[in-house]
Parts: C-alpha cells; structure tokens; sequence
C-alpha cells in the first residue's frame, strides 16, 4: 500500500531514501530516520532528519512510515 505525504502528522516517525555515491560511480540508497515537525493543509509535511537537517517530505521522494504519533508511547 502506497502512502501519501497528506497522511503524515507532527510527531510521526519515518524513513527518507536518499542516494549516495561518489561522482562516477553507482549511487547506494540509504535511509535516514526523521520525526515529522510540522504538518498543515497545503504545505508538505516538514521532518527534522537523523542528520540534523529540516526537509519538506515532497510526493517524488522515497519514504516509509516506521511509527505513528499516536501508537509511540508517551514520553516521560
């Protein structure tokens, strides 16, 4: 089942797909955890990546839901 990006909601857990490699040679894909920031209508979702940076989570990109907001358990 494909997902969408409208579906996200702050506090979601998922996965970006990003391609690396060394000019000339065979990119490798890796994927990098983030938590969605910022939800609202007509805006993409924004996520705060592993990595530091903030990203709009836009429909070409390869992502993957790793957990829901509402099934994480409360933070303490």
């Amino acid at each position: 089942m494909r997902r969408h990006a409208t579906e996200l909601r702050s506090d979601d857990v998922i996965e970006v797909m990003y391609r690396s490699g060394a000019i000339g040679q065979s990119a490798r894909p890796r994927w990098i955890r983030g938590i969605i920031t910022y939800c609202e209508a007509g805006t993409w979702p924004l996520a705060r990546l592993a990595d530091g940076q903030l990203t709009e989570i836009r429909p070409y990109m390869k992502w993957k839901l790793v957990a829901k907001s509402r099934d994480l358990p409360p933070a303490t």
